[in-house]
């Protein structure tokens, strides 16, 4: 390890295999903190420089001083509040390099029984029970169970009390009617869509943990419930993939220059109570801001979490190359500042659109696959989507449930390494907003596609089947003819129904040969009234006349079809 030494002992920077791992800051009084306030060195940067970054850093007003001083007390108590190990502990799940629990089917057994013990003892008079009361099979799922485990590192008595406070709160916000059923997009009204805008998926750092961006610049909200709705809804998306309960996601709260709040903390506190309720396992939180005013939020954050995540929490202080700097050392890569603009989130006039006159959405690129518009998109991205599953459908269709898993997988990844990423609108086509896909919709949705694949090749092979093999008919069909493939009740149609209504006793007691004589009868009595067998042509530029032989098989297939119906109907 180096240990560089500047600014009078005023910093250390650690840095181990060229990565910057942790600044701690020396207090002349030797009260030690986590690093909340350090600025950014790079190599290239001579030590006058670094220096002048450092003191334009630190040209704060007494009232600025005093709310850094309170939050680095808190953050220095918090992590005083540790030994040793545990300190170490969570200095190597920040930076990603903890062993992870090994999952043995006796020791998730164990801890299983384990949290049943709590439960029972802290259930009574609570929406778990009333949860419980209406489907006990839906609270003691298994995998239900587990995720809260895993998302308290095992903790039984932790993730018993968390699943108490998740129950309560998803029936505040979502109702008793909703307890029992995992929340969709389709829950959420128009506000609480709109209230997804300030929440992102960045990708994944270094260790492969899903980064999860927060901009308070993006917040605008009719009602604080809609925010709330929606941050409940976007992190149980995250948990739906099993990588990111045993992984666990990063966050980044950003909130510098013109990223600061929108809404002037408004609501964090109900914010915080909502994320300590789902069983997302954090194991960092970086909070990047520009003004003290926005590092003194956080003061609250800590009153609130336990010592050991706060331990996993990083403050950075200063520009937005600083910020990405020091969130680079922690193996999180550039942040999409630059593909972001600014729009009006709600008509003039709302309160919300006065609270922030501004808000933020992300901007689509030619590589992008873009959901939303109710239509299919024409942008190249979605064509290259297309491309990509017309090629692997058939594998996809014929391999087990894990074949299935790497052809989605391997599809998007093709989309993600050719630049593009996948975005829904959430607001109108005229006025859109685009925020990325959670990663477990997205492979639901390609999935769905090679499924679509599917289908759409087993159409095409009915019409080669059925080419047309008669000719053109000229003008419009007469009322006596038998139209396939048509839904219009033409006289020619409703004569054909009444011939296999009084006939199809008959045609089910006949022996083959004699049911294609039977067929015959029904052919020669629709012509007999003048009535043609016609089909539209694919191009629906008009109608053609089917041969005979198609006709009978048309019938014959209507006769079948009738005795089907019958028999599912019953006796009248």
């Amino acid at each position: 390890q180096l240990f560089h030494e500047s600014f009078n002992n005023s910093y250390w920077i650690i840095v181990h295999h060229h990565q910057v791992m942790s600044v701690f800051d020396q207090q002349a009084n030797s009260e030690s903190t986590i690093g909340c306030f350090g600025c950014c060195v790079r190599p290239e940067d001579s030590y006058h420089d670094v220096r002048k970054q450092h003191h334009s850093q630190n040209k704060l007003s007494r009232e600025d001083e005093r709310k850094k001083k309170e939050v680095d007390a808190s953050l220095s108590e918090a992590f005083n509040g540790l030994t040793f190990e545990e300190r170490q502990r969570q200095e190597e799940v920040l930076h990603g390099v903890d062993d992870k629990i090994a999952e043995e089917a006796t020791f998730i057994n164990a801890a299983l029984q384990e949290l049943d013990k709590h439960l029972l003892k802290l259930k009574q008079g609570s929406a778990y029970e009333t949860a419980e009361r209406m489907n006990p099979d839906y609270v003691s799922e298994r995998a239900f169970r587990v995720m809260f485990l895993r998302g308290n590192e095992y903790d039984a008595k932790t993730s018993a009390s968390q699943m108490l406070r998740f129950f309560e709160v998803k029936q505040k916000l979502f109702g008793v009617e909703k307890l029992l059923q995992d929340i969709t997009l389709e829950d959420l009204d128009e506000d609480d869509r709109a209230s997804l805008r300030w929440l992102q998926l960045h990708g994944k750092d270094r260790s492969g943990r899903v980064v999860f961006l927060q901009f308070p610049g993006l917040r605008a909200f009719k009602d604080l419930k809609n925010e709330l709705r929606a941050r409940f809804y976007f992190m149980m998306e995250l948990l739906k993939s099993e990588e990111t309960q045993l992984k666990g996601i990063v966050t980044v709260l950003y909130g510098v220059e013109q990223f600061k709040d929108s809404t002037n903390g408004m609501g964090h506190l109900e914010t915080v109570q909502v994320a300590l309720a789902i069983p997302v396992y954090t194991a960092g939180y970086h909070t990047c801001c520009s003004d003290v005013r926005e590092y003194a939020l956080f003061n609250l954050i800590v009153k609130l979490i336990p010592a050991k995540l706060v331990a996993r929490n990083r403050i950075h202080l200063g520009s937005h190359l600083e910020c990405e700097y020091r969130l680079s050392s922690f193996g999180i890569s550039r942040l999409p500042i630059n593909e972001i603009k600014k729009v009006t989130p709600y008509p003039d006039g709302d309160e919300a659109c006065r609270n922030s006159s501004s808000s933020l959405t992300i901007e689509p690129n030619a590589n992008d696959v873009l959901y939303g518009n109710n239509k299919t998109s024409n942008n190249p991205g979605n064509h290259y989507l297309r491309d990509l599953v017309a090629e692997s459908w058939q594998v996809y269709d014929s391999g087990s449930n894990e074949t299935k898993r790497v052809i989605v997988d391997d599809i998007v990844e093709k989309i993600h390494n050719n630049g593009g990423r996948f975005l829904t609108n959430i607001s109108s086509v005229q006025q859109p907003h685009w925020v990325e896909s959670p990663i477990e919709e997205v492979r639901t949705k390609v999935g769905q596609m090679c499924r679509n694949q599917k289908r759409a090749w087993k159409r095409a092979s009915s019409l080669q089947n059925n080419v047309i093999d008669g000719a053109p008919i000229i003008g419009d069909p007469l009322p006596n003819d038998v139209i396939f493939g048509k839904s219009e009740n033409t006289l020619g149609k409703q004569f054909l129904r009444h011939l296999i209504k009084e006939r199809s006793e008959e045609y089910d007691a006949l022996d083959r040969g004699m049911k294609a004589k039977l067929v015959i009868a029904v052919v020669e009595a629709i012509k007999g009234k003048g009535g043609r067998f016609l089909q539209p042509a694919p191009d629906s530029s008009g109608f053609f006349e089917v041969s005979d032989d198609k006709a009978r098989e048309r019938i014959s297939k209507s006769f079948r079809n009738y005795r089907r119906t019958a028999r599912n109907k019953g006796p009248m």
